[in-house]
């Protein structure tokens, strides 16, 4: 008996699938803007889509160990058909969900109200789950209502900024304390503009570790189809030292752990040093 071509098709891979999906994605938000010009909408390198139509309170989006409370209804981006909703669901973003909820609630902050397109490799990708079927894009309306650091987090951010104060006193060297927990030394003054969370910059980033001095990073970072280099997106200790520091602006912060944690190539619980110099904000 004959096969036919079909049969004999691979599967997509999951970039195939993903490009399929962001171009959906893309191409239902130009053809429903949103409906207030003053909606902040986030085209992610990821694939993931934002639309956030009110900005949170906070600073600084959830990190993994945060206890957050959301409402949200999920919907097919193809149909529009309500599949689950809950308005009061408590959780971590380490617990097993999605990985689109992951990224997109991992841009927002408390208080924020937005909607999030995900493509289907971010959610259920190609087997589905339930009444979800495979390939599925999905769109979630979400309210982060809330977002609590454990004790845990409190207590070591208390912990690190006692160890870094001790330092900066040894050392005669005078910084200012954020109240997130970062202390900073402005080393060089800016005039330009300064970004807010969602803006893409161009950056010189240096961070080591701040018990051995071993350098972890040291790079220049700008938009690329791979990194969307907005503020956002990196780490929590750099994402709040960044909104502290204009264009043409270099600064030299120490970051409690509980803001570092997550960074590749540092260990848990490690105080970073980073320092930062501002070359361009390009959502001016």
């Amino acid at each position: 008996m004959a096969v036919s071509c079909i049969d004999n098709e691979m599967p997509p891979t999951f970039e195939q699938q993903l490009a399929t999906d962001t171009k959906i994605i893309d191409d239902y938000l130009a053809a429903n803007p949103p409906a207030n010009i003053t909606d902040v909408v986030i085209k992610d390198a990821s694939g993931i889509r934002l639309v956030i139509s009110t900005l949170g309170t906070g600073t600084i989006p959830p990190n993994p160990s945060n206890n957050l409370k959301v409402a949200y209804t999920g919907r097919f981006l193809s149909t529009g058909a309500v599949f689950d909703s809950n308005n009061s669901f408590l959780l971590k973003l380490s617990d097993n969900v999605i990985q689109g909820w992951k990224i997109g609630i991992g841009m927002l902050t408390k208080g924020a109200v937005a909607k999030l397109y995900i493509p289907s490799g971010w959610a259920y990708g190609a087997e589905g789950n339930g009444s979800i079927p495979k390939n599925a894009v999905l769109v979630f309306d979400i309210n982060l209502i809330d977002v609590v650091p454990t004790q845990a987090q409190n207590d070591r951010i208390t912990a690190d900024g006692n160890t870094i104060d001790a330092y900066l006193n040894t050392n005669s060297i005078t910084a200012v304390t954020h109240p997130s927990g970062i202390r900073y030394v402005v080393t060089q003054q800016g005039g330009g503009v300064t970004p807010s969370l969602y803006d893409e910059v161009k950056v010189k980033f240096r961070a080591t570790l701040f018990n051995d001095g071993l350098e972890v990073y040291n790079e220049t970072y700008e938009p690329s189809s791979a990194f969307s280099s907005r503020v956002v997106n990196y780490p929590h200790g750099a994402l709040v030292g960044m909104q502290l520091l204009p264009e043409g602006g270099k600064a030299t912060y120490y970051v409690p752990s509980v803001l570092a944690n997550g960074m590749q190539n540092v260990p848990a619980n490690s105080i970073v040093v980073m320092e930062i110099e501002m070359l361009d904000v390009i959502n001016k």
